[in-house]
């Protein structure tokens, strides 16, 4: 233990002083199955509900409703999310939807979950962050918000069991009068992260994603990324110049 405070002290006055320095550190895309949900090409009526009465919703794509029968849900029963498209988003006279941001299609809530796992595992050290693009319908008659979530793939989902899980409401609306490329624009950007500490238990296990939609608020373009940190480098500075000490690099 005093070993171990005794280096903090050097570290903390090496940086002090500006001898060593600060660690940076790069993000790593990790791949989504059907990221912008457009895997699954909904009919001509322009909507389809995530689960499919005829299974054709999955395994076309990997997003399933209710993952493990989240406590009060039934998975692949007929109450989901559903997804719609461009023109439909036009299309509806009374409560228009947010313009899907990119490609056709979108997501819209109807107080349900959608969850995957993904093929990537957990490694200690790294931040894991999934984001979503976000936007709430032109009429609010119901209530908005997105719950977003990461998970430990070997365990079964729910928000109990989650390892990060964040409700965001500070949305963008869709605009009364907006046109469609207004309202392509008028997505946010929303995000929940989870650094894995070492020896955690889901260290090695599937990286999972979820969210929960409410039913005025629709989501597009999904993304997940895993930031690996630099290790600091440290600097020696003397007077007959500057000499490297020491940079240890992941390997």
């Amino acid at each position: 233990m005093k070993i171990t405070n005794w280096r903090r002290k050097i570290a903390a006055s090496l940086v002090a002083a500006g001898m060593i320095a600060p660690a940076s550190a790069f993000a790593i895309d990790i791949p989504l199955g059907d990221p912008s949900f457009e895997a699954y090409v909904v009919p001509g009526r322009g909507y389809a509900y995530a689960a499919d009465p005829l299974g054709a919703y999955r395994p076309t794509s990997p997003w399933v409703d209710d993952l493990d029968n989240v406590p009060g849900y039934t998975q692949d029963d007929a109450a989901s999310n559903w997804l719609y498209t461009a023109a439909y988003a036009e299309a509806t006279t009374f409560t228009k939807r947010p313009a899907p941001r990119t490609g056709d299609q979108a997501m819209h809530g109807l107080f349900n979950y959608s969850a995957q796992e993904t093929t990537a595992v957990f490694e200690a050290g790294l931040t894991y962050t999934f984001s979503l693009w976000a936007q709430n319908d032109e009429d609010l008659n119901e209530t908005n918000g997105v719950f977003l979530y990461i998970f430990d793939g070997a365990v079964a989902f729910s928000d109990a069991n989650s390892l990060s899980g964040q409700l965001h409401t500070a949305i963008n609306q869709r605009g009364t009068g907006m046109t469609a490329s207004e309202s392509q624009a008028n997505w946010t950007q929303i995000s929940v992260s989870h650094t894995v500490a070492a020896g955690a238990p889901e260290i090695g296990n599937p990286v999972g994603v979820g969210f929960f939609l409410r039913k005025d608020s629709a989501v597009d373009d999904a993304s997940l990324t895993a930031v690996v940190p630099e290790p600091a480098t440290v600097v020696l500075v003397g007077l007959g110049g500057v000499a490297l000490l020491a940079s240890r690099r992941r390997k």
